[in-house]
Protein backbone atom coordinates (compact mmCIF):
# COMPACT_ATOMS: atom_id res chain seq x y z
CA UNK A 1 0.00 0.00 0.00
CA UNK A 2 2.75 2.36 0.50
CA UNK A 3 4.50 1.22 -2.20
CA UNK A 4 1.27 2.45 -4.23
CA UNK A 5 1.22 5.98 -2.28
CA UNK A 6 4.72 6.61 -3.50
CA UNK A 7 4.04 5.63 -7.10
CA UNK A 8 1.40 8.02 -7.00
CA UNK A 9 3.28 10.92 -5.50
CA UNK A 10 6.32 10.22 -8.34
CA UNK A 11 3.53 10.12 -11.02
CA UNK A 12 1.95 13.44 -9.55
CA UNK A 13 5.29 15.38 -9.65
CA UNK A 14 6.00 13.79 -12.39
CA UNK A 15 3.08 15.87 -14.52
CA UNK A 16 3.80 18.73 -12.82
CA UNK A 17 7.13 19.05 -14.09
CA UNK A 18 6.30 17.87 -17.25
CA UNK A 19 3.60 20.91 -17.13
CA UNK A 20 6.15 23.46 -16.20
CA UNK A 21 8.88 22.45 -18.58
CA UNK A 22 5.64 22.20 -21.68
CA UNK A 23 4.73 25.94 -20.03
CA UNK A 24 8.38 27.13 -19.86
CA UNK A 25 8.58 25.89 -23.57
CA UNK A 26 5.91 27.43 -24.39
CA UNK A 27 6.70 30.82 -23.18
CA UNK A 28 10.07 30.32 -24.39
CA UNK A 29 8.75 29.74 -28.24
CA UNK A 30 6.28 32.47 -27.49
CA UNK A 31 9.01 34.52 -26.44
CA UNK A 32 11.09 33.60 -29.50
CA UNK A 33 8.13 34.39 -31.81
CA UNK A 34 7.13 37.81 -30.76
CA UNK A 35 10.80 38.81 -30.91
CA UNK A 36 10.88 37.49 -34.88
CA UNK A 37 7.82 39.16 -35.52
CA UNK A 38 9.85 43.08 -34.98
CA UNK A 39 10.78 44.55 -38.19
CA UNK A 40 14.20 45.69 -36.11
CA UNK A 41 14.95 41.99 -35.80
CA UNK A 42 14.24 40.87 -39.42
CA UNK A 43 16.23 43.42 -40.62
CA UNK A 44 19.54 42.76 -38.39
CA UNK A 45 18.99 38.99 -39.61
CA UNK A 46 18.83 40.36 -43.50
CA UNK A 47 21.87 42.53 -43.15
CA UNK A 48 24.04 39.80 -41.03
CA UNK A 49 23.57 37.77 -43.56
CA UNK A 50 24.83 40.13 -46.14
CA UNK A 51 27.84 40.79 -44.42
CA UNK A 52 28.63 36.91 -44.18
CA UNK A 53 27.48 36.54 -47.81
CA UNK A 54 25.43 34.19 -47.10
CA UNK A 55 22.92 35.59 -50.49
CA UNK A 56 20.97 32.07 -50.34
CA UNK A 57 19.50 32.99 -46.95
CA UNK A 58 19.38 36.53 -47.36
CA UNK A 59 17.09 36.04 -50.41
CA UNK A 60 14.65 34.23 -48.65
CA UNK A 61 13.95 37.33 -46.28
CA UNK A 62 13.30 39.71 -49.49
CA UNK A 63 9.55 41.01 -50.53
CA UNK A 64 9.19 40.75 -53.76
CA UNK A 65 5.53 41.32 -54.04
CA UNK A 66 5.58 45.34 -55.68
CA UNK A 67 7.95 47.39 -57.07
CA UNK A 68 10.51 45.54 -59.41
CA UNK A 69 10.42 42.47 -58.99
CA UNK A 70 13.96 40.81 -58.57
CA UNK A 71 14.73 37.26 -59.60
CA UNK A 72 17.68 35.37 -57.37
CA UNK A 73 20.38 36.05 -59.95
CA UNK A 74 19.49 39.39 -60.19
CA UNK A 75 19.68 39.64 -56.54
CA UNK A 76 23.10 37.11 -55.92
CA UNK A 77 24.63 39.81 -58.76
CA UNK A 78 23.16 42.98 -56.78
CA UNK A 79 24.67 42.00 -53.92
CA UNK A 80 27.73 40.84 -54.65
CA UNK A 81 27.97 44.06 -56.89
CA UNK A 82 27.30 46.65 -53.85
CA UNK A 83 29.89 44.79 -51.94
CA UNK A 84 28.25 44.18 -49.22
CA UNK A 85 30.69 41.24 -47.48
CA UNK A 86 33.40 43.72 -47.55
CA UNK A 87 31.90 45.30 -44.50
CA UNK A 88 33.17 44.76 -41.20
CA UNK A 89 29.78 45.98 -38.89
CA UNK A 90 26.92 48.56 -39.16
CA UNK A 91 24.75 50.74 -37.04
CA UNK A 92 20.65 50.44 -37.84
CA UNK A 93 18.44 54.14 -37.09
CA UNK A 94 14.86 53.18 -37.52
CA UNK A 95 13.79 56.02 -39.26
CA UNK A 96 9.67 55.90 -39.54
CA UNK A 97 6.86 53.91 -39.52
CA UNK A 98 4.01 54.23 -42.11
CA UNK A 99 1.29 53.25 -43.83
CA UNK A 100 -0.06 53.50 -47.09
CA UNK A 101 -3.17 53.94 -48.90
CA UNK A 102 -4.06 50.05 -49.38
CA UNK A 103 -3.17 49.93 -45.64
CA UNK A 104 0.00 48.06 -46.34
CA UNK A 105 2.72 48.79 -43.20
CA UNK A 106 6.55 49.82 -43.66
CA UNK A 107 9.20 50.48 -41.09
CA UNK A 108 12.16 52.48 -42.98
CA UNK A 109 15.76 52.15 -41.26
CA UNK A 110 18.69 54.21 -42.22
CA UNK A 111 22.08 51.87 -42.18
CA UNK A 112 25.80 53.00 -41.91
CA UNK A 113 28.56 49.87 -42.80
CA UNK A 114 31.94 50.21 -41.42
CA UNK A 115 34.89 48.33 -42.43
CA UNK A 116 37.32 46.08 -39.54
CA UNK A 117 38.69 49.76 -38.49
CA UNK A 118 35.12 51.58 -37.39
CA UNK A 119 35.45 53.81 -41.08
CA UNK A 120 32.28 54.61 -41.93
CA UNK A 121 32.13 53.12 -45.60
CA UNK A 122 29.07 53.63 -47.28
CA UNK A 123 25.46 54.31 -46.01
CA UNK A 124 21.74 53.15 -47.34
CA UNK A 125 18.18 53.05 -46.47
CA UNK A 126 16.14 49.88 -46.24
CA UNK A 127 12.05 49.53 -45.67
CA UNK A 128 10.66 46.71 -44.46
CA UNK A 129 7.23 45.43 -45.34
CA UNK A 130 4.63 43.68 -42.76
CA UNK A 131 3.70 40.44 -44.46
CA UNK A 132 -0.15 39.77 -45.29
CA UNK A 133 0.24 36.13 -43.54
CA UNK A 134 1.36 35.49 -39.82
CA UNK A 135 3.58 32.69 -38.72
CA UNK A 136 1.44 30.26 -36.77
CA UNK A 137 -1.38 32.18 -37.70
CA UNK A 138 0.00 35.21 -34.58
CA UNK A 139 3.76 36.26 -34.94
CA UNK A 140 3.64 39.25 -37.61
CA UNK A 141 6.17 38.40 -40.53
CA UNK A 142 8.63 41.08 -42.16
CA UNK A 143 10.29 41.25 -45.25
CA UNK A 144 13.01 43.93 -47.11
CA UNK A 145 11.70 45.67 -49.91
CA UNK A 146 14.14 44.55 -52.80
CA UNK A 147 14.59 48.21 -54.06
CA UNK A 148 17.40 48.68 -51.87
CA UNK A 149 19.54 46.20 -54.06
CA UNK A 150 19.20 48.82 -57.10
CA UNK A 151 21.23 52.19 -57.87
CA UNK A 152 18.89 55.09 -57.87
CA UNK A 153 18.62 57.84 -59.86
CA UNK A 154 21.51 57.41 -61.52
CA UNK A 155 22.90 60.23 -63.49
CA UNK A 156 24.14 60.50 -67.03
CA UNK A 157 25.30 63.79 -68.69
CA UNK A 158 24.78 64.14 -72.04
CA UNK A 159 24.96 67.19 -74.59
CA UNK A 160 21.40 69.00 -75.30
CA UNK A 161 19.61 67.01 -78.03
CA UNK A 162 21.17 63.35 -77.22
CA UNK A 163 19.63 60.28 -77.07
CA UNK A 164 20.63 57.73 -74.56
CA UNK A 165 20.03 53.92 -74.98
CA UNK A 166 20.54 51.23 -71.73
CA UNK A 167 21.57 47.67 -73.24
CA UNK A 168 19.68 48.59 -76.25
CA UNK A 169 16.44 50.15 -74.86
CA UNK A 170 16.07 54.04 -75.18
CA UNK A 171 16.10 56.18 -72.20
CA UNK A 172 12.36 57.41 -71.61
CA UNK A 173 12.49 61.70 -72.02
CA UNK A 174 10.51 62.08 -68.79
CA UNK A 175 13.75 61.12 -67.07
CA UNK A 176 15.60 64.15 -68.30
CA UNK A 177 16.12 67.16 -66.35
CA UNK A 178 18.54 70.35 -67.56
CA UNK A 179 22.12 70.19 -67.00
CA UNK A 180 24.67 72.24 -64.86
CA UNK A 181 25.18 74.72 -68.33
CA UNK A 182 22.16 74.96 -70.72
CA UNK A 183 24.31 73.19 -73.61
CA UNK A 184 23.91 70.20 -71.16
CA UNK A 185 20.93 67.49 -70.21
CA UNK A 186 20.91 64.91 -67.20
CA UNK A 187 19.38 61.93 -67.60
CA UNK A 188 18.27 61.10 -64.11
CA UNK A 189 17.58 56.88 -64.40
CA UNK A 190 15.31 55.94 -61.10
CA UNK A 191 16.84 52.47 -60.47
CA UNK A 192 19.63 49.99 -62.18
CA UNK A 193 20.83 47.27 -61.11
CA UNK A 194 24.23 47.08 -59.74
CA UNK A 195 26.09 45.56 -62.90
CA UNK A 196 27.69 46.13 -66.59
CA UNK A 197 25.67 47.91 -68.95
CA UNK A 198 26.01 48.68 -72.15
CA UNK A 199 25.35 52.11 -73.26
CA UNK A 200 24.88 54.13 -76.58
CA UNK A 201 24.62 57.91 -76.43
CA UNK A 202 23.41 59.40 -80.59
CA UNK A 203 23.70 63.62 -81.53
CA UNK A 204 22.61 64.68 -84.09
CA UNK A 205 26.16 66.23 -85.46
CA UNK A 206 28.44 64.78 -82.53
CA UNK A 207 29.83 60.89 -82.59
CA UNK A 208 27.87 58.51 -81.22
CA UNK A 209 29.78 56.79 -77.88
CA UNK A 210 29.49 53.25 -77.99
CA UNK A 211 30.25 51.53 -74.62
CA UNK A 212 29.95 49.87 -71.19
CA UNK A 213 29.87 51.15 -67.93
CA UNK A 214 29.53 49.71 -64.67
CA UNK A 215 25.87 51.21 -62.66
CA UNK A 216 27.98 50.96 -59.02
CA UNK A 217 31.29 53.69 -59.99
CA UNK A 218 28.96 56.62 -59.95
CA UNK A 219 27.34 58.98 -62.32
CA UNK A 220 28.56 59.57 -65.97
CA UNK A 221 29.50 63.19 -67.65
CA UNK A 222 29.78 63.22 -71.79
CA UNK A 223 28.48 66.78 -71.97
CA UNK A 224 31.58 67.90 -73.57
CA UNK A 225 33.76 64.91 -74.35
CA UNK A 226 31.76 64.15 -77.99
CA UNK A 227 33.60 64.57 -80.86
CA UNK A 228 31.89 66.68 -83.74
CA UNK A 229 30.75 64.43 -86.69
CA UNK A 230 32.66 64.74 -90.55
CA UNK A 231 28.95 65.55 -91.98
CA UNK A 232 28.77 68.04 -89.20
CA UNK A 233 31.65 69.65 -90.24
CA UNK A 234 30.83 68.87 -93.76
CA UNK A 235 27.63 71.34 -93.47
CA UNK A 236 29.90 73.56 -91.42
CA UNK A 237 32.42 74.04 -93.82
CA UNK A 238 29.67 73.99 -96.93
CA UNK A 239 28.01 76.86 -94.88
CA UNK A 240 31.00 79.04 -94.86
CA UNK A 241 31.50 78.90 -98.45
CA UNK A 242 28.30 79.85 -98.97
CA UNK A 243 28.72 82.68 -96.79
CA UNK A 244 31.77 84.17 -98.53
CA UNK A 245 30.90 83.88 -101.98
CA UNK A 246 27.50 85.58 -100.47
CA UNK A 247 29.80 88.24 -99.05
CA UNK A 248 32.54 88.75 -102.10
CA UNK A 249 29.07 89.36 -104.27
CA UNK A 250 27.52 91.40 -102.45
CA UNK A 251 30.80 93.45 -102.01
CA UNK A 252 31.18 93.98 -105.81
CA UNK A 253 28.23 95.93 -105.87
CA UNK A 254 28.58 97.26 -102.27
CA UNK A 255 25.00 95.70 -101.68
CA UNK A 256 25.32 95.68 -97.86
CA UNK A 257 21.27 95.26 -97.80
CA UNK A 258 22.16 92.10 -99.52
CA UNK A 259 23.06 90.64 -95.77
CA UNK A 260 20.06 88.61 -94.85
CA UNK A 261 18.83 87.08 -91.75
CA UNK A 262 21.32 83.95 -91.89
CA UNK A 263 23.99 86.07 -90.49
CA UNK A 264 21.30 88.14 -88.33
CA UNK A 265 23.79 87.42 -85.49
CA UNK A 266 26.79 89.01 -87.08
CA UNK A 267 24.96 91.78 -89.18
CA UNK A 268 27.19 94.42 -88.23
CA UNK A 269 30.56 92.70 -88.96
CA UNK A 270 29.34 90.93 -92.19
CA UNK A 271 27.89 94.46 -93.45
CA UNK A 272 31.36 95.99 -92.39
CA UNK A 273 33.09 93.73 -94.60
CA UNK A 274 30.76 94.09 -97.75
CA UNK A 275 31.33 98.08 -97.29
CA UNK A 276 35.40 98.16 -96.98
CA UNK A 277 35.48 94.92 -99.65
CA UNK A 278 33.47 97.12 -102.23
CA UNK A 279 35.24 100.00 -101.79
CA UNK A 280 38.23 98.02 -102.45
CA UNK A 281 37.25 96.16 -105.96
CA UNK A 282 35.40 99.60 -106.57
CA UNK A 283 38.87 101.70 -105.87
CA UNK A 284 39.30 105.04 -108.43
CA UNK A 285 41.04 103.91 -111.61
CA UNK A 286 39.94 100.37 -111.65
CA UNK A 287 36.95 98.61 -112.77
CA UNK A 288 36.38 95.47 -110.95
CA UNK A 289 36.03 92.45 -113.75
CA UNK A 290 35.80 89.13 -111.35
CA UNK A 291 36.43 87.62 -108.73
CA UNK A 292 36.67 83.78 -107.80
CA UNK A 293 37.42 81.06 -104.82
CA UNK A 294 38.26 78.07 -104.34
CA UNK A 295 40.53 75.44 -103.15
CA UNK A 296 38.97 75.72 -99.71
CA UNK A 297 39.97 74.04 -96.70
CA UNK A 298 38.34 73.90 -92.95
CA UNK A 299 40.18 73.79 -89.58
CA UNK A 300 37.88 73.00 -86.70
CA UNK A 301 38.17 73.94 -82.85
CA UNK A 302 36.70 71.91 -80.12
CA UNK A 303 32.71 72.08 -79.77
CA UNK A 304 32.43 75.16 -76.79
CA UNK A 305 28.97 74.17 -74.89
CA UNK A 306 29.40 77.07 -72.16
CA UNK A 307 27.07 79.17 -74.09
CA UNK A 308 23.86 80.43 -71.76
CA UNK A 309 21.10 80.12 -74.85
CA UNK A 310 22.15 76.26 -75.22
CA UNK A 311 23.96 76.37 -78.60
CA UNK A 312 26.58 74.24 -79.16
CA UNK A 313 29.78 76.60 -81.09
CA UNK A 314 32.25 75.48 -82.76
CA UNK A 315 35.00 78.03 -84.61
CA UNK A 316 36.38 77.22 -88.32
CA UNK A 317 39.17 78.62 -89.91
CA UNK A 318 38.36 78.55 -93.44
CA UNK A 319 41.38 78.92 -95.98
CA UNK A 320 40.85 79.55 -99.84
CA UNK A 321 42.41 80.58 -102.75
CA UNK A 322 41.09 83.67 -104.66
CA UNK A 323 41.74 85.36 -108.22
CA UNK A 324 41.12 88.45 -108.60
CA UNK A 325 40.67 90.25 -112.15
CA UNK A 326 39.94 94.22 -112.96
CA UNK A 327 40.62 96.94 -115.50
CA UNK A 328 43.54 99.34 -114.10
CA UNK A 329 42.98 102.51 -116.22
CA UNK A 330 46.11 104.50 -116.35
CA UNK A 331 46.55 108.24 -118.06
CA UNK A 332 49.98 108.91 -119.93
CA UNK A 333 52.11 111.89 -118.68
CA UNK A 334 53.11 112.99 -122.19
CA UNK A 335 50.47 112.26 -124.69
CA UNK A 336 47.21 114.16 -125.08
CA UNK A 337 44.12 113.94 -126.89
CA UNK A 338 43.05 116.26 -129.37
CA UNK A 339 40.64 117.62 -126.73
CA UNK A 340 43.75 118.03 -124.55
CA UNK A 341 43.33 115.41 -122.15
CA UNK A 342 45.93 113.08 -121.24
CA UNK A 343 45.24 109.69 -123.16
CA UNK A 344 44.42 107.04 -120.87
CA UNK A 345 45.29 103.10 -121.37
CA UNK A 346 43.15 100.36 -119.81
CA UNK A 347 45.16 97.19 -118.72
CA UNK A 348 44.00 94.06 -117.64
CA UNK A 349 45.66 93.10 -114.03
CA UNK A 350 45.03 89.74 -112.34
CA UNK A 351 45.86 89.02 -108.47
CA UNK A 352 45.70 85.98 -106.93
CA UNK A 353 46.93 84.99 -103.54
CA UNK A 354 45.34 82.68 -100.41
CA UNK A 355 43.52 83.87 -97.40
CA UNK A 356 41.61 82.77 -94.32
CA UNK A 357 38.49 84.01 -92.08
CA UNK A 358 37.36 82.99 -88.87
CA UNK A 359 33.90 81.74 -88.35
CA UNK A 360 32.10 81.23 -85.50
CA UNK A 361 29.18 78.40 -85.98
CA UNK A 362 26.24 78.13 -83.88
CA UNK A 363 24.27 74.87 -83.93
CA UNK A 364 20.86 74.75 -82.18
CA UNK A 365 17.30 73.44 -82.89
CA UNK A 366 18.47 71.51 -85.27
CA UNK A 367 20.50 74.22 -87.82
CA UNK A 368 23.97 75.69 -87.85
CA UNK A 369 24.06 79.14 -88.37
CA UNK A 370 27.17 81.47 -88.39
CA UNK A 371 26.92 83.21 -84.98
CA UNK A 372 30.64 85.60 -85.92
CA UNK A 373 32.80 86.03 -88.85
CA UNK A 374 36.53 87.67 -88.92
CA UNK A 375 36.84 88.22 -92.90
CA UNK A 376 40.16 90.07 -94.33
CA UNK A 377 39.54 92.22 -97.24
CA UNK A 378 41.25 91.54 -100.03
CA UNK A 379 43.00 94.45 -101.54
Amino acid sequence: MADKKVLTRILIKSLILLFILAVAAGGAAAYQGQRQSRADYTINRYLTLLLENDRERAWSLLDNSEGIALTEDEFFDAAEGKKYSIYASYDLKELEKRRDNNGNEYTDFHVKFYDAADELKAEEDFTLKKQSGRRFGIFDIWKVMGDHCLIRDFKITVPSGATVYLDSVKAEEAWITQGDNPASEVYVIPRLLPDNMSLTIRHPVLESVNTTFDSSAGPLDYSTSMELKDSAEGECKELGVSVLKKLFSASVKSQTNAVDESLEACRKKAENFVRKQGNKFNAEGSTFVSMAVSAFAAEFGEPDYSGEDGAIRLEMKLSYHYRLKKDVTTQSEDQVNEDGTPVETVESVSDTGNSTGTFVMSYADGTWKVEDLDLPVIS
